[in-house]
């Protein structure tokens, strides 16, 4: 097992988690660890960035292990630079690295965590970037926002999410080979800096690797499978590490996704669903949850519930998405709540469809 930024242990010490599912599950949904957010995750409103780098090259780093790459960041408002900082790109990701599905690819940006005090960015350090697969295309544009939205659904349910900024970014080539553009983009929370927050450790799976799906907390397991289930999602898994982040926790190893482009809100036109699950479409959702201890699942359910209002209300509000699109993703989120308005309808709807637990 490849520990993040911590001291490696012996996987098997990974059997002891087990033992975690016998803390009150009551205790999991809480913020018990839970810090002061750093200025840039403390507001919602979005942030106007410029990045100066080589992106010919970074277009080109396609391969395993792309190279660090000078940049330069610049902070703008209205009346134009604020502060800029040296940084590194480079690019990251899977399936959207690849060129052959998506002509540029996404970025993490290294920040001096020195040269930025003060700022802004105060306290950060690796950030990934989500931004247009193909830039210049308004289509791709709203994908981003969309999947924007979703890491911010989740945050209105629990604190055990990543943190997002919305951005509007402008990309200045210094090769002098491409054009400037300016795109909607978002920053993601680093993994440590997430584990740290949460009071925890951030851990990776390595190759064919898998966790049993018992040494996961089963509230916050519970809490992630409605989450996916309410966006259409089913690329994720936990005891694969797929598309979430372990945490290693006092209540157990607890599972924080990301990556939702392959979710039925975001639709974005290359995402199709695994032909093994058994759906058509990522549009069709599909419970993938494990079956977890009487009252957790009800518990879990009720929260999405009360998160109703809050939840339409900031796609409501969600100016970068015209009338259009806002009403479109209402339209996909409503069957869900009307499918969980009771315990009752929300068991036959998708909690008897549980998986059970294998030792």
């Amino acid at each position: 097992m490849k520990r993040m930024g911590h001291a490696t242990r012996s996987r098997w010490s990974y059997r002891g988690m087990a033992m975690a599912v016998a803390v009150p599950w009551a205790l999991a949904g809480g913020a018990a660890h839970a810090q002061e957010m750093p200025p840039l995750f403390a507001a919602d409103d979005p942030i106007e960035i410029t990045l100066l780098a080589d992106f010919l090259q970074l277009e080109r780093d396609r391969g395993e292990d792309p190279p660090e790459r000078h940049a330069q960041v610049i902070l703008t408002d209205r009346d134009g630079p604020v502060q800029a900082f040296d940084a590194q790109l480079r690019t990251r990701g899977n399936f959207r690295r690849s060129r052959a599905n998506c002509l540029f690819p996404p970025l993490r940006l290294n920040l001096p965590r020195s040269a930025v005090e003060g700022s802004v960015f105060d306290g950060q350090d690796k950030l990934k970037i989500v931004g247009s697969c193909r830039p210049g295309r308004e289509s791709y544009s709203i994908l981003v926002l969309r999947e924007y939205l979703a890491y911010r659904i989740l945050r209105l349910v629990t604190d055990r999410a990543f943190a997002v900024r919305l951005a509007r970014i402008t990309y200045r080539d210094t090769s002098g080979e491409l054009d400037t553009w300016t795109d909607w983009g978002f920053l993601i929370e680093d993994d440590d800096a997430l584990a740290a927050r949460l009071g925890g450790a951030a851990f990776d799976l390595e190759g064919d690797e898998n966790l049993p799906a018992r040494v996961f907390d089963p509230v916050s397991a519970a809490r992630v499978a409605v989450f996916e289930y309410l966006i259409g999602n089913t690329d994720w898994s936990e005891v694969q590490g797929h598309n979430v982040q372990i945490i290693e926790s006092p209540i157990g190893a607890v599972a924080v996704p990301f990556d939702f482009d392959f979710s039925g809100l975001v639709d974005a036109p290359y995402a199709s669903p695994d032909p093994e699950i058994g759906i058509r479409s990522v549009r069709e959702r599909r419970y993938l949850g494990w079956c977890r201890p009487p009252g957790v699942a009800e518990a879990i359910v009720a929260e999405f519930r009360a998160a109703r209002e809050a939840t339409m209300a900031l796609i409501d509000a969600f100016e970068p998405l015209d009338e259009g699109e806002r009403e479109g993703l209402r339209d996909y989120l409503l069957p869900f709540y009307e499918q969980i308005e009771t315990d009752g309808a929300a068991r036959a709807a998708f909690l008897d469809l549980c998986k059970r637990l294998r030792d």
